[in-house]
């Protein structure tokens, strides 16, 4: 612990003056020696997601000084809590060149969701909103009848305006949908592929539809599914939209919540 934190003060003498502007803790600094090591090379010095191996990335590494991240348990609009940062750090994102970092310490993981904070100012003053509860995923999610129903919200809701009829990603709106916050082409996912790039269980698809997508065109449906109104929408019709969503995979898929 003594050496990492020695290595931590050592580094920040040589880290860009404007990393050096705001006066680190002694977990951030911590973090500051994780980042050098692993994640400059794409997220760059100044976590702006302009490393030098950023032009080489399909998928453009996240600018953590816009104060915007897409995988959240926190309402559309908020900051991720903590938690939320370390899920994504461990588990990485799925078709992306962010790894999977569950063999780094829990504690150089905690020390990086310190660091990554820093990059945004704002976050001091605008603070991490109250999660939205994700419950585990009932056990009723392969049945015909919440598919069937799932398949009748997937209309109810206009996701066929996006996703398509079938799930493919190719709705009459897909090819007309503006830049995401980053400047990039959206594209909506293709439910057939599988898992979802923050994760494969049926909670992550259940997550996101609570929470939505900052930056992009997914909204968040959580006032619509966490007060039903008893004529068009039921308790539970957020997980009914779950099944149809992994039936979509296979016809195992919704039973066992996997790619298949």
């Amino acid at each position: 612990m003594m050496r990492l934190v020695a290595i931590a003060i050592l580094l920040l003498a040589t880290l860009p003056s404007a990393s050096r502007a705001v006066e680190l803790t002694p977990i951030q600094a911590e973090g500051a020696v994780v980042y050098q090591r692993y994640c400059v090379g794409c997220h760059g010095s100044q976590g702006d997601g302009r490393g030098p191996a950023a032009p080489m990335l399909i998928t453009q590494p996240r600018d953590f000084t816009s104060g915007i991240f897409k995988f959240r348990t926190t309402p559309s609009g908020a900051l991720p809590t903590d938690d939320d940062l370390f899920r994504v750090i461990t588990r990485g994102v799925y078709r992306t060149s962010m790894p999977d970092w569950s063999l780094l310490g829990e504690r150089e993981r905690w020390a990086l969701v310190a660091y990554v904070k820093h990059f945004y100012p704002e976050w001091r003053e605008r603070g991490g909103a109250r999660p939205i509860a994700v419950p585990a995923a009932p056990s009723w999610l392969s049945d015909p009848e919440a598919i069937a129903r799932g398949k009748e919200l997937y209309a109810l809701l206009e996701c066929t305006a996006c996703h398509g009829e079938s799930g493919h990603g190719d709705g009459a709106s897909a090819a007309t949908l503006p830049p995401d916050a980053w400047g990039h082409r959206q594209r909506p996912f293709d439910f057939t592929k599988g898992r979802l790039k923050s994760g494969a269980a049926p909670e992550d698809i259940y997550r996101t539809f609570m929470t939505g997508l900052n930056g992009t065109a997914m909204p968040s449906y959580y006032d619509i599914f966490a007060v039903p109104d008893g004529e068009y929408i039921h308790d539970d019709d957020a997980w009914r939209l779950v099944a149809y969503i992994l039936s979509l995979r296979g016809p195992s898929a919704a039973a066992k919540g996997a790619t298949p």
